[in-house]
């Protein structure tokens, strides 16, 4: 009886503990962490299959926590996971982790490093369970410099012209130098138009903010004399300012003759008709009185008022009181009486530099 009794509690205690063995081992698989995990890349052998690339690469800027590239694993035994790929261009992707279950799983493995130049690059997982992925470097990115030009939108506030704007010479040294209020910084570049033949341009980075002065640099060569306005642009506003090209040597020094009234009447004829939308002809002139003090080259030139100029370019052979005939050029766009102010281009030393007559368009 007593043999029998220590038998049966021997055999129920081991049965007991294999109970306790068993159900202990099923518990602590589901947890994960038992070794090191067994698991295949979706796509091995080729290109990943469902990769996903996050975040946005730019040569020159860190990788950070938006840097990341999604990938599909078949896990054939759970446990513990580090994957890393190779090194491309200054930058890899990195995870590590626990597969609690097996079958299909995404994991996320995070950029590290920083591009060092712009390209494609392919990256690739280790060779046991390799595919591959590309990332797209771009070129490094800046956010533009925003200002404004002083006396927008009118005359560019305090422009100062620096040079020797010559006809049919290109000067080394031309240049205008504007004002401007700085709003953001960051890069900037400034160009006007095209006049003349000639247009100004700076560019660079503005590297405080409020009022600065900025140099454009002349490109070009001058083709004829005259008064010329030129209209830089900036980010939200835009200014003008004038230019005077003189005539090469020996210089006239000369004066335009006038009555009186405001503003003073040229002693002057005009001929030609003038009806809007009718391009204006070498008929279309006005012949002035000038007194001449020293003989030389000379242009007598007005600005474009309703879509005309006129202007006349030559070389005073001879002193003493004489007429100039201006030539129209463009074309009238409204109707109506204008009144135009011809300007001496060039020195004035002895006044009278200009005055004034009236054109009438039908």
């Amino acid at each position: 009886m007593n043999k029998l009794f220590s038998v049966l509690s021997v055999s129920i205690l081991l049965l007991a503990s294999t109970i306790f063995f068993i159900t202990c081992q099923k518990e602590y698989s589901f947890e994960g962490g038992v070794g090191t995990a067994v698991y295949t890349l979706v796509g091995e052998g080729g290109e990943c299959t469902g990769n996903i690339l996050n975040g946005a690469y730019y040569a020159g800027t860190p990788m950070g926590a938006s840097n990341t590239v999604q990938l599909e694993v078949n896990v054939i035994t759970i446990g513990t996971y580090s994957l890393s790929t190779n090194e491309q261009d200054g930058i890899f992707f990195a995870a590590s982790g626990n597969f609690t279950d097996t079958g299909m799983q995404a994991i996320t493995l995070i950029g590290n490093g920083t591009p060092s130049s712009d390209g494609v690059f392919m990256f690739s997982t280790p060779a046991a369970s390799e595919c591959f992925f590309t990332v797209t470097v771009d070129v490094a990115t800046e956010i533009a410099g925003s200002f404004d030009l002083a006396g927008a939108p009118g005359d560019c506030e305090g422009a100062v012209v620096k040079g020797n704007y010559t006809a049919g010479r290109s000067g080394d040294l031309n240049t205008v130098e504007l004002k401007v209020n700085v709003t953001a910084l960051g890069p900037y570049s400034i160009t006007t138009d095209t006049v003349d033949e000639i247009y100004f341009s700076t560019s660079g980075t503005f590297t405080d903010t409020g009022e600065q002065v900025i140099t454009l640099v002349e490109t070009g060569t001058p083709a004829l004399p005259g008064n010329f306005i030129f209209a830089p642009k900036a980010s939200g506003s835009g200014c003008t300012f004038e230019v005077s090209v003189f005539n090469a040597e020996p210089l006239a020094i000369y004066v335009l003759e006038s009555g009186f009234g405001t503003p003073n009447p040229c002693i002057y004829a005009v001929a030609g008709n003038y009806t809007v939308n009718n391009t204006l002809t070498g008929s279309n002139t006005v012949t002035m009185h000038v007194f001449v003090q020293y003989a030389g080259n000379f242009t007598v030139s007005t600005e474009k008022i309703d879509g005309m100029m006129f202007s006349y370019t030559g070389t005073f052979a001879f002193t003493g009181a004489q007429t100039i005939t201006l030539t129209g050029t463009g074309i009238p766009l409204t109707p109506g009486t204008f009144t135009f102010a011809p300007h001496i281009i060039g020195p004035h030393p002895l006044g009278g530099e200009t005055c004034a007559f009236d054109i009438t368009v039908n």
